[in-house]
């Protein structure tokens, strides 16, 4: 098998139908060759059933929350030559696998990841271009300059690298949230190959991460998480 999808899940009965559905709907690359894996990360609604229901092809519970070790939940079973990660409130663009294949044939490219499209307007709109435009690129190439170290950006709910780059960083970093896609990205850069940042590789999400924490403070956390992640000893 080609790919496996893995999507950690934590009381998403109302999301998760919709990110199987657009994965099963997938325009280039046929069905036959990718897995979806939801793993149920100790739910307390219908996570489990609804996921089973819309003909997700493995459903497995992880007691223990986190957002990564739900996700080396996924990867351990999964089969697929390239994994690749969605978060279960999130639906990719139809050719997603076709783009993360071209993405990952590229020379020396172990991982790759993209935006979110959360379909926001004013304010938070600005904020969030002048994330993905100059501190995912100006920003990264500024701290990899300065302090000679290799870094990469993941965004957790929309990537995807090789089975045997995950491999060689012995799996995901049991991260429970913050800096948990930050480690990933300082492990493959540092250890394995390039992580590429691709634009075009979109998935829409909903916006309720923003709405509980705000939008400036979500992007000012996540800076900051990344940054302890980067100069964290654990990660080179």
């Amino acid at each position: 098998m080609k790919y496996s999808i893995v999507i950690p899940a934590y009381n998403e009965e109302k999301y998760v139908k919709n990110s199987i559905r657009a994965l099963k709907e997938q325009n280039v690359v046929d069905r036959s060759e990718f897995e979806i894996i939801v793993v149920d990360n100790n739910s307390t609604d219908n996570t489990y059933e609804e996921a089973k229901k819309e003909g997700a092809d493995v459903v497995i519970k992880e007691p223990e929350k986190g957002t990564n070790i739900a996700r080396q939940a996924g990867f351990k079973i999964s089969k697929g030559e390239i994994v690749a990660f969605l978060d279960a409130d999130s639906s990719p663009i139809p050719n997603w696998l076709e783009k993360i294949d071209e993405d990952l044939n590229k020379k020396g490219v172990a991982a790759v990841s993209g935006p979110y499209e959360y379909g926001v307007k004013g304010l938070p709109y600005f904020l969030l271009r002048f994330y993905d435009k100059y501190l995912l690129g100006f920003g990264l190439d500024v701290l990899r300059v300065v302090f000679g170290r290799k870094n990469g950006m993941i965004f957790g709910g929309n990537f995807a690298a090789k089975r045997i780059a995950l491999e060689k960083i012995g799996g995901l970093p049991p991260l429970k949230y913050w800096g948990d896609d930050a480690a990933v990205a300082m492990l493959i850069s540092r250890k394995v190959g390039k992580v590429l940042f691709d634009p075009d590789l979109l998935v829409r999400s909903s916006t309720r991460r923003f709405e509980k924490y705000g939008f400036s403070k979500m992007i000012f956390n996540y800076i900051v998480e990344y940054l302890k992640v980067f100069f964290n000893k654990d990660f080179e």
